[in-house]
């Protein structure tokens, strides 16, 4: 046990006598994602907690301490020609690790690679009663029972203080290349789902500022022949790069132009679903499935739109974040969530109201 651990763990027991909540934060790249959290709480940064402690390449296997940067990760995976395949959001390389599995990030290529939460495959976690515990190990069979180290996609820190992350990797595809082309909303959406259909090396479909962005990844010979029966022009290399570096980060024009008093909005849905607004207002990622919209609406109104089609929304960023900014669980799930709470957090420690006002 690292000392980093230890002092973690006094620290939280010091909290728990003094019933005085947590604040966890890593590198303050999702500071703003969830509810706004009480001033005058306890903060424990992991900031420091970095390194490389594991990596096996030719396993396909990492562990690293949760605030390890995303940009040391993906320089030791380089070195071997591997990669992070959900390729979370890096903001320029600061994000770490443990922040990237508490929001479950993953880049454009989520329905082919899956996020964060497919990849981990164990978990070294401090529980509210400063007790360090470890779930699952360094290969997939590691799992009975409740998959504890996946509860961490997602829980905002809620559950328990993270200290140590091993998840797989996987080599880099031998060829990639992007097809642009020019298409209105409706037409993109339509597009998208249909190649996505197509057993074809597809690994990232979006339509941004009016062009459709396809990205195909694999062998060599496989994705030259699609690139011949494809409609779109090809993107340069350097420009392909840079683009997608730029959605998965947040960086494109849409995020970055937009005024910092506008709500953004994050719907997950059914691919296929029309925009219903000035189509100028959207970004869509995921083959269709993840969208961004930005501007002042009902939040009502816009979860109504979500579930009719099969999702719902999120309030990203800005807006009042005092409010409930995720959907709100069933009833079932809703008592699930509490029993999780109360078995790894019984005195609501970490990151109270994150996640949820009642949680």
């Amino acid at each position: 046990m690292s000392n980093l651990t230890e002092l973690f763990i006094e620290q939280i027991k010091t909290a728990a006598n003094d019933k005085k909540a947590i604040t966890i934060i890593g590198n303050g790249t999702k500071k703003t994602l969830g509810r706004s959290v009480g001033e005058g709480n306890t903060v424990i940064s992991t900031s420091e907690h970095s390194g490389i402690l594991g990596y096996e390449p030719v396993e396909l296997v990492m562990t690293a301490r949760a605030g390890t940067s995303l940009a040391e990760i993906n320089s030791a995976l380089e070195k071997n020609n591997q990669y992070l395949a959900c390729d979370p959001a890096r903001f320029d390389g600061v994000a770490t690790i443990g922040g990237s599995l508490a929001t479950n990030q993953a880049g454009p290529s989520r329905p082919w690679a899956g996020s964060l939460r497919d990849h981990v495959l164990g978990v070294n976690l401090i529980n509210g009663k400063g007790e360090a515990l470890r779930f699952g190990g360094q290969v997939m069979k590691n799992v009975a029972g409740y998959d504890v180290s996946r509860l961490q996609a997602g829980a905002m820190g809620t559950l328990g203080l993270m200290t140590e992350i091993s998840f797989k990797v996987l080599p880099k595809p031998a060829a990639s290349l992007t097809l642009v082309q020019a298409l209105d909303a409706p037409e993109a959406i339509e597009r998208m789902n249909t190649l996505a259909g197509q057993p074809k090396p597809l690994t990232a479909a979006s339509w941004v500022d009016g062009k459709l962005y396809l990205q195909l990844s694999g062998a060599k010979s496989a994705v030259e022949g699609t690139v011949e029966k494809w409609e779109g022009d090809v993107l340069p290399e350097e420009k392909a790069s840079i683009f997608w570096g730029n959605l998965r980060d947040h960086k494109a024009d849409f995020f970055s132009q937009r005024q910092s008093d506008k709500p953004l909005w994050r719907f997950s849905i059914n691919s296929t679903a029309k925009p219903f607004l000035d189509q100028e207002s959207w970004l869509i990622d995921w083959a269709g499935s993840q969208r961004w919209l930005k501007g002042e609406f009902d939040h009502s109104e816009l979860q109504a739109w979500a579930l009719r089609q099969g999702g719902e929304v999120v309030l990203y960023q800005g807006g009042d974040r005092l409010q409930d900014v995720f959907n709100q669980p069933n009833a079932v799930m809703k008592k699930i969530q509490t029993d999780l709470k109360q078995s790894f957090d019984p005195l609501t420690l970490f990151n109270p109201g994150r996640l949820y006002s009642w949680m």
